[in-house]
C-alpha cells in the first residue's frame, strides 16, 4: 500500500501515526513530493525541495530488539546497491544514516521503531525514513547547506522517474533488512567497504564532551571505532560523528 502526498510535514511522522493506529500493514509506504519538517538524526531539519524522493517505510522485521539499531546501516546499504546497479554511482555511507556522493550529501536516513506492548510480550514496527537528493538541483536547497549537498541530476543531467526509483529502494531495503536475519556479518562486511570515515580524521561530540581520532570502522553491534593518537579506542553508538577539517 503506498499512501500518497504532494505535501506533508514529514513521512516519518505520518507513517507513526498510521502504526500506532493500526492502520497500516507492514510494507506500507508514505511517499510525499515535499515536506515542511523533514527530520534528520537529532531532531536536525531535513531540507526536502520539490524533486527529491522522500517516503517512509513501514516494516515489522522478525530480529530481536537489540538488533533494530542495524537496519539504518542495512538500509544505507541498500541505497548503496541501487545507486551502484542502476547509475554507476560508488558513494560512500557516513555512519551511520547519510549517503554521500563526491563527498557531498546525496541522501539521509532516519529510522525510528515503535514498540507495542502484548499479552506474549511486545513487538517492534521500525519505519525507514528515506530522503534522496534526485531531480532537484543544488540551488533548491537553503544557502546555508549548497556548499555540502549534491544530487542525482547534478550528476547525470538528465530526469529520474521518481516511482520507478522508489519502487528499487524499497525492494532493495526489504532485502537487506531480511539479510540481517540470516547474514548479519556478511552485510556489516559489505557495508565496510563502503565506510566514507574509515582512516580520516573525525571527530565525535555527545553533550559536552568531545573526542578527536581517526575512524576505524563498525563492531559487530553497529557501534563504530574511533581511535585517539594516544591508540585509544572508543566505540560510539549515539552522538554525532563527522570529518574534521581542521
Amino acid at each position: 500500500m503506498i499512501v500518497r502526498y504532494d505535501h506533508i510535514d514529514s513521512t516519518n511522522r505520518v507513517a507513526k501515526d498510521l502504526v500506532t493506529e493500526d492502520a497500516a500493514p507492514s510494507g506500507t509506504i508514505v511517499w510525499s513530493d515535499t515536506q515542511s519538517a523533514g527530520r534528520g538524526q537529532y531532531e536536525r531539519v531535513f531540507d526536502s525541495p520539490k524533486g527529491g524522493l522522500y517516503f517512509s517505510l513501514i516494516l515489522e522485521p522478525a530480529l530481536p530488539f537489540e538488533h533494530l539499531p542495524l537496519i539504518t546501516l542495512a538500509t544505507g546499504l541498500a541505497c548503496l546497491r541501487v545507486l551502484k546497479s542502476q547509475y554507476g554511482f560508488f558513494p560512500l555511507i557516513k555512519w551511520p544514516n547519510d549517503i554521500y556522493l563526491g563527498d557531498k550529501k546525496l541522501a539521509g536516513i532516519l529510522c525510528e521503531n515503535v514498540i507495542k506492548p502484548h499479552p506474549g510480550g511486545s513487538t517492534a514496527t521500525v519505519i525507514i525514513g528515506v530522503g534522496m537528493n534526485v531531480n532537484n538541483i543544488t540551488h533548491d536547497f537553503a544557502a546555508e547547506i549548497q556548499p555540502v549537498v549534491t544530487t542525482l541530476f547534478d550528476h547525470l543531467h538528465i530526469p529520474i522517474a521518481l516511482d520507478g526509483l522508489l519502487a528499487s529502494l524499497v525492494s532493495a531495503i526489504a532485502e537487506q533488512v531480511a539479510r540481517l536475519e540470516h547474514d548479519r556479518s556478511g552485510l556489516l562486511a559489505e557495508w565496510q567497504q563502503a565506510d566514507l570515515l574509515f582512516g580520516r580524521p573525525v571527530v565525535y561530540m555527545r553533550d559536552n564532551q568531545s573526542v578527536v581520532g581517526t575512524g576505524h570502522g563498525i563492531t559487530g553491534q553497529g557501534a563504530y571505532k574511533i581511535h585517539e593518537e594516544s591508540g585509544i579506542e572508543h566505540q560510539v553508538i549515539g552522538g554525532q560523528l563527522r570529518l574534521r577539517t581542521t
